[in-house]
């Protein structure tokens, strides 16, 4: 593991070493501009701050009278509660994002292979396609709360029909990208239609899809926020927002921190997807 671990840092040890310099600079700047005249609100919050007050601020988002005290009944805020309360929120935000991706992956895969198998409902639906994806998704969250409210179910909802419609437009695209000898050559073999689908044009598309998936998770993270941001009543986005209406800043760069993090492991596991999936290739 050792090994392992030193051979990783080897590898990229550019990468860290830029993130550390970007780190030290913020550090650097946040002790040289001017001090914000707001309590619990510095323009640019230095990590010691963010880590230390900010980060057992996050207490405040703990309701539940058990392990830790409650400080909105007048409990004191305390590390433990910090931690349940972001374990907590940072779980739900999570379960959408993973719910949301796979309903979207599958509905949006599906759906584009159906499209693909005929030319005229390929040529009928790229224009309601073109629609669906020029449509701003932060523009969407109004509808989706109107039509299911402000609930957990929705926010899934919403990251899947962000996710869906990549996945679609992907799918469409990655088919139509298949070389025609491919298809061809199988329907010569005695394949049919679902069957050239299932054994050479799937298989074929794959490799693309994967592209479509890193797409995907800056697409699931930023609807999950989103919706948070505005309707749902729990999640990191919800913290975001009870961090803005009180200008805390440290709060609202600690939640930042915590979806750059998870958006990053997000991506290695799908790469490591990717390379078990695509070991024949």
């Amino acid at each position: 593991m050792k090994d392992r671990i030193l051979g990783w840092i080897g590898d990229n040890w550019v990468s860290l070493l830029t993130v550390a310099i970007l780190l030290t600079i913020w550090e650097i700047i946040s002790h040289s501009v001017p001090k914000s005249p707001l309590q619990d609100a510095p323009i640019v919050p230095p990590w010691e701050y963010v880590f230390g007050k900010a980060f057992v601020g996050l207490s405040d988002y703990w309701k539940w009278d058990v392990l830790a005290p409650v400080p909105e009944r007048g409990g004191a805020q305390t590390i433990l509660g910090a931690t349940l309360a972001l374990t907590l929120h940072t779980s739900i935000t999570l379960f959408r994002v993973v719910a949301g991706m796979l309903i979207g992956c599958i509905a949006g895969t599906v759906l584009g292979l159906m499209i693909s198998c005929s030319r005229r409902v390929s040529a009928s639906a790229s224009l309601p396609l073109h629609f669906l994806r020029m449509t701003p998704l932060l523009a969407m969250i109004p509808l989706f709360q109107f039509w299911f409210g402000a609930t957990n179910l929705t926010a899934i909802i919403y990251v899947a029909y962000g996710v869906g419609v990549a996945f679609l437009a992907g799918t469409i695209n990655a088919v139509s990208n298949v070389p025609s000898v491919y298809v061809d050559f199988a329907r010569t073999q005695g394949l049919t239609l679902l069957g050239t689908y299932g054994r050479v044009v799937v298989p074929a598309i794959i490799p693309e899809l994967f592209s479509t998936a890193y797409l995907s998770i800056g697409i699931a993270w930023a609807a999950v926020i989103g919706a948070e941001f505005i309707g749902v009543n729990s999640g990191l986005g919800r913290i975001v927002i009870w961090a803005n209406f009180f200008s805390n800043t440290g709060r609202m760069v600690l939640a930042a921190c915590v979806i750059v993090l998870f958006s990053g492991i997000t991506i290695a596991l799908v790469r490591k997807l990717q390379n078990r999936a695509l070991m024949w290739a």
